[in-house]
């Protein structure tokens, strides 16, 4: 009876100076100096046709004609059409915000007057226009030429920037947006699943990101942030490829774009990603900075976000309504 009163002493003891040692600690923190912040994606419906009839790996073979013809129908999607019903378009457009201090809860500002040009192989190609609807936004109209080397120089926030030259490579067409019914990875449950159709360009070191609208709305969790490179996939048909990873509800409708990038854009959006996605755990990455290819010139430093330049393809598929009568298989 008296080592349980001496027990219950002690905890009671402890829970007191446990509570006795919280207080409260303001961290002031000096005021942050506006740094340029960028997302710009220079794109044009430029596809990647072999030269040949395709050989999917010795597997099948698919007819020039029949990747011409279907290359022509996915030509025919409205790529802007989903500007008009989402709240997010990041395509041939540069967004230009501004860092705001830590604790700030308010979106980025956005900055507006800025001066912004495109160079073409170094040579100034136009002048962009800022859209009077949309402030801080700045809409490219040049057509842009495969294997040429883009690369922007901006005035904004009293600094001059410039980013890294971007070679726009041409993209292989998204042929298709299917619903597969399948079952999950552990294989205990079936669901629809995202699947594309499309074929990757022969030669390592080619990149590309999936962007997702699921009912019209963007999908911007950063756990379903899509890249790849070829490393696996070289030269490639691709039937029915899950590049999203997230179930699909009934009914749904999808819009994918596909883009092609590079390995800068890789590693960036990779570490965008890790640091947004993956936060809170023992394992998850440490916060370090995410490196971009904005310079201030000005000042010698690294500014923030990226640019780059790229084909596009997107194409739209949708749900059915119903779950398939043989199911998936388990």
């Amino acid at each position: 009876m008296l080592k349980s009163l001496t027990y219950t002493f002690l905890l009671a003891l402890s829970l007191v100076v446990v509570n006795s040692c919280q207080e409260v600690i303001d961290l002031e923190l000096p005021p942050n100096e506006a740094e340029l912040v960028i997302e710009a994606y220079l794109t044009d419906l430029d596809f990647f046709i072999p030269e040949q009839d395709l050989d999917c790996s010795g597997i099948i073979t698919i007819p020039k004609s029949e990747i011409e013809l279907a290359a022509g129908l996915a030509a025919q999607f409205p790529i802007d059409s989903i500007e008009n019903v989402t709240d997010y378009f990041p395509f041939n457009k540069v967004i230009l915000t501004s860092t705001s201090d830590y604790f700030s809860n308010a979106a980025p500002p956005p900055v507006s007057n800025a001066v912004v040009q495109l160079f073409k192989n170094n040579i100034l190609a136009e002048t962009l226009i800022e859209d009077p609807s949309i402030p801080g936004t700045y809409r490219f109209t040049h057509d842009p030429e495969v294997g040429a080397s883009y690369h922007l120089e901006i005035e904004a926030l009293d600094n001059f920037y410039e980013t890294d030259p971007q070679i726009y490579n041409s993209v292989p067409p998204l042929l298709g947006v299917n619903a597969v019914y399948n079952s999950n990875f552990i294989q205990d449950s079936c669901a629809y699943y995202l699947g594309i159709d499309t074929y990757e360009k022969p030669g390592l070191g080619d990149h590309y990101r999936w962007m997702f609208y699921i009912n019209n709305e963007y999908v911007d969790s950063p756990f379903f942030i899509s890249v790849f490179d070829d490393a696996q996939i070289d030269g490639l048909c691709l039937f029915e490829f899950d590049v999203y990873g997230n179930e699909l509800d009934l009914g749904d409708t999808i819009v994918v774009f596909q883009v092609r990038t590079n390995e800068g854009y890789s590693n960036f959006i990779n570490s965008l990603r890790n640091q947004t996605a993956f936060v809170g755990g023992p394992f998850d990455t440490p916060p370090a900075p995410i490196r971009g290819n904005l310079k201030n010139v000005t000042t010698g430093k690294e500014a923030f976000g990226y640019f780059v330049a790229g084909g596009v393809s997107a194409n739209a598929g949708f749900v059915p309504n119903e779950i398939p009568a043989e199911g998936c298989g388990i």
